[in-house]
This record gives C-alpha cells, structure tokens and sequence, in this order.
C-alpha cells in the first residue's frame, strides 16, 4: 500500500471519528450509542500512519471516559489480537496501545466499506 493510500485512509478515520463524537453530542445522555472500542481502533489506526502509538490517558480524555474503562477495553482488545502493549520512545516509556498488523489491515478494510464514494480499494 502506498504512503498516498494510506493518508487517505487516516483522513477517512478521522472524519468518522468526527462523526461519532457529533453524534454523541446529540446522544450524550446514555452510554447505549456509544461505540467506544470502534473509536480505539480508529485512534490507534490514526496513530500508526503517523508512526506512533497511542496513550491510554490519551483515549480516555478522547473517549470522555475514565481510564479504568479504556484499560478494560485495552485488555478485551488485546485479548482479541486487535492492539499490544507497547513503551512510547517519545512520551518518556509511557504504556501505550498499537495496532497488530492483522488490526491494522482490518481497519483498513472496514474503512472501506464506510467510505461514502467507496473510491477506496484495498487490494
């Protein structure tokens, strides 16, 4: 896959993610909309192709949950194969969450099937 793909995968991400916390905006009052492990994989999605890994404090302030909860879904994710644990270089060895290879694709390809032109293919 190239770099160019890639971007527009992230940028894909992203926009979801923007949509999932307006929706939550209008939602807010019960936790039963919420899709709080798809978001973790679209963060950690998003911080891969910007070659780093993403802080659980990090995803709880994002998530607007505490970490106790996020080191939950950490672990049932983890569990899973979908994210390891890792030490950032660059937030001083704080534990951090990445992508497996196989989560990585995974996401790759769901992002395609919520791609609105489905000008993206994964081949």
């Amino acid at each position: 896959m190239t770099l160019e793909v890639e971007a527009e995968y992230a940028e894909l991400a992203k926009l979801e993610l923007r949509k999932q916390r307006q929706r939550n905006q209008y939602l807010s009052k019960s936790d039963i909309f919420g899709d709080p492990a798809w978001e973790v994989m679209l963060e950690a999605y998003i911080a891969a192709t910007e070659s780093r890994c993403v802080r659980l404090t990090d995803l709880g302030r994002d998530l607007g949950k505490p970490v106790a909860i996020v080191t939950r879904l950490a672990l049932i994710l983890e569990s899973e194969g979908y994210v390891e644990r890792c030490r950032s270089h660059d937030n001083g060895g704080l534990r951090c969450l990445q992508l497996t290879v196989d989560a990585f694709s995974w996401c790759e390809q769901c992002l395609d099937l919520r791609s609105d032109d489905g000008e993206f293919q994964n081949n």
